[in-house]
C-alpha cells in the first residue's frame, strides 16, 4: 500500500530509577551507600532509507516508544540503558511537529542515510551512592528516572527521483517506465489507471538513476481536480521532467493535427506553474509517444510543435520499445548534472539564524523563568524542571535536597516575592511544589 502522509505519536524511553542500597559485608559494619544509577532511556531516531518508498509502516501503528532504562541496583551497579528505536522512512520525508498552536518543521530527510534525533530518552536517576559526601554520609534517597520526550509528528513524503514522467492520463507513462526499468506498474487503456506514483531504477552504461511515473494530470489538477494536487508534490523533488505527449490524440480523419497536443502541453505546463512556480523552471524534455501508430507523420508533428515553441526532444514508442533505450542514454548526462546540482544545494547551510531562548535551553540549574497568573505561579527552566521531575518527594532526604537546591539558586526567595501574601499554588513544570518550599 502506498502512503505518503502519516501522523504518529513518539516518546523517548524513560530513565531508570536510581537505587537506595547499603553495603553489607562481614566485618564491615559501616559499609556506606552503594546504590547504583539508573540506565538512560532510549532515543527515537528517524532514518532515511532508500530501500523503502512509502510510509505504509505507519498506517496502522501510530504510537512508538523507545525502550526504558533499567533500575540501578546495589554494589554500585548501574542499570542498563534502553535501546534506541530507529524508524525508517523513505528519502524525501519531511517531519513536522504538531504543536498546541500551529506546527514546526523539524527536518527534511532528502538523502539516503540522513537521520534526525526526534525524541531523547530520559536520564537515569542517580543512586544514593552519588549523594555521599562529608556532610551527607548516609543519603537515604535516590533520584527517579527522567521521563522521555514526547511529540506528535506528521510525516509527509515527496518522492525523490532523478526523472519524473508527466503528462495527461493514458499517454504511456506507465508503459515507458515498465520498459526502461524493472518496475511493473498497472497498465490499461483507460484514464487514471495509475493511482499511485511508481518508482523504477534505470541502468545505463554502468550508471543508474531513479525514474518516477506520476499519476496523470489534467486541467485543474492544482486545484484538486482529477487526482488533484495529491501527487503534484511528488514531482517537486525530481531533477528533470519527461513530458509525454500522445500522438494518438493528434489523429483526425486519418491525418495528424498538432493542435490537440499543443493544448495538452500548455495545459499541463500551466498546472505546474499554478502549483509551484519552481516546477515550471525545471528542465524538461518533450517526448512524442506512440509514434508507431502514425508512421512518417510524426516528423510533421515535430515540426508543428517546434514552430509553436514546444521543442520536441525525441519521438518514441514505449509499447514497441522504439528509441526508448536511446532516450535513456541521451538524458543520462543531464540527469547526472542535475543530481550533482541537488547534492551541492543540499550542502549549502541555511542562512536563517536560530532563535536563542537561554532561559529555556540552558542546562544551568539557575536558568529559569517565573510566570505568574491569577491561578498559579509556574517556573520554567530545562534543568530545574528535570531536577524536580526526578526528585522522589516521598523521601525526607530527597525533599531536603530539593529545598537546599531551591535556596542555593535563589528560587525559593524569588517565588516568595511573586506569591507575596497570595496563597497561589506553585508549579515547577507540571509538578506542584509549594508544600515543599
Amino acid at each position: 500500500m502506498f502512503l505518503d502522509e502519516a501522523t504518529i505519536d513518539i516518546s523517548g524511553g524513560a530513565g531508570g530509577r536510581g537505587a537506595v542500597s547499603w553495603r553489607r559485608e562481614k566485618y564491615i559494619p559501616k559499609g556506606g551507600p552503594d546504590g547504583g544509577n539508573g540506565g538512560r532511556g532510549g532515543d527515537i531516531v528517524l532514518l532515511a532509507n532508500e530501500n523503502t518508498d512509502t510510509l505504509s509502516d505507519y498506517a496502522s501503528k501510530k504510537r512508538f516508544a523507545a525502550e526504558k532504562g533499567r533500575f540501578g541496583s546495589g554494589n554500585n551497579r548501574a542499570g542498563k540503558s534502553g535501546e534506541d528505536l530507529v524508524l525508517k522512512v523513505p528519502p524525501g520525508t519531511t517531519i513536522t511537529e504538531i504543536l498546541p498552536k500551529g506546527s514546526s518543521v523539524l527536518a527534511d530527510l532528502a538523502m539516503h542515510g540522513e537521520r534526525i534525533l526526534l525524541a531523547r530518552g530520559g536520564r537515569g536517576g542517580y543512586g544514593n551512592a552519588h549523594f555521599k559526601s562529608s556532610v551527607r554520609q548516609r543519603p537515604d534517597f535516590a533520584e527517579l528516572g527522567e521521563a522521555g520526550e514526547k511529540k506528535t509528528v506528521r510525516l509527509s513524503l515527496k518522492l525523490v527521483a532523478d526523472v519524473g514522467i508527466i503528462g495527461y492520463p493514458s499517454v504511456g507513462k506507465s508503459s515507458l517506465i515498465s520498459v526502461v526499468s524493472a518496475a511493473r506498474p498497472k497498465i490499461a487503456d483507460y484514464p487514471f489507471t495509475t493511482l499511485i506514483p511508481n518508482l523504477g531504477v534505470v541502468k545505463v552504461a554502468e550508471r543508474s538513476f531513479v525514474i518516477c511515473d506520476v499519476p496523470g494530470l489534467i486541467e485543474g489538477a492544482s486545484e484538486g481536480k482529477g487526482l488533484g494536487d495529491r501527487f503534484l508534490k511528488h514531482v517537486e523533488r525530481c531533477g528533470l521532467f519527461l513530458h509525454l505527449l500522445d500522438v494518438q490524440r493528434a489523429l483526425k480523419d486519418g491525418h495528424a493535427d498538432a493542435d490537440p497536443l499543443i493544448a495538452d502541453y500548455r495545459s499541463i505546463r500551466s498546472e505546474l506553474k499554478a502549483y509551484s512556480p519552481a516546477l515550471a523552471e525545471k528542465k524538461e524534455f518533450v517526448i512524442l509517444n506512440k509514434v508507431d501508430l502514425i508512421g512518417n507523420e510524426s516528423a510533421e508533428l515535430e515540426r508543428a510543435l517546434n514552430a509553436a515553441g514546444i521543442p520536441v526532444f525525441m519521438s518514441i514508442s514505449a509499447a514497441t520499445t522504439y528509441h526508448t533505450a536511446d532516450l535513456m542514454k541521451k538524458i543520462l548526462p543531464e540527469v547526472l548534472r542535475e543530481r550533482e546540482k541537488r547534492v551541492q544545494e543540499a550542502k549549502v547551510p541555511s542562512g536563517d539564524l536560530p532563535v536563542l531562548k537561554p532561559h529555556l535551553l540552558s542546562r544551568a540549574m539557575g536558568a529559569y523563568r517565573i510566570e505568574r497568573s491569577e491561578k498559579a505561579i509556574v517556573v520554567h527552566g530545562l534543568r530545574i524542571e528535570q531536577f524536580t521531575s526526578m526528585t522522589s518527594f516521598s523521601s525526607i532526604g530527597a525533599r531536603k535536597r530539593f529545598l537546599d537546591v531551591c535556596e542555593r539558586i535563589g528560587l525559593k526567595k524569588a517565588i516568595n516575592r511573586e506569591r507575596m501574601k497570595d496563597d497561589l499554588p506553585v508549579y515547577i513544570g507540571k509538578i506542584r511544589v509549594d508544600t515543599y518550599l
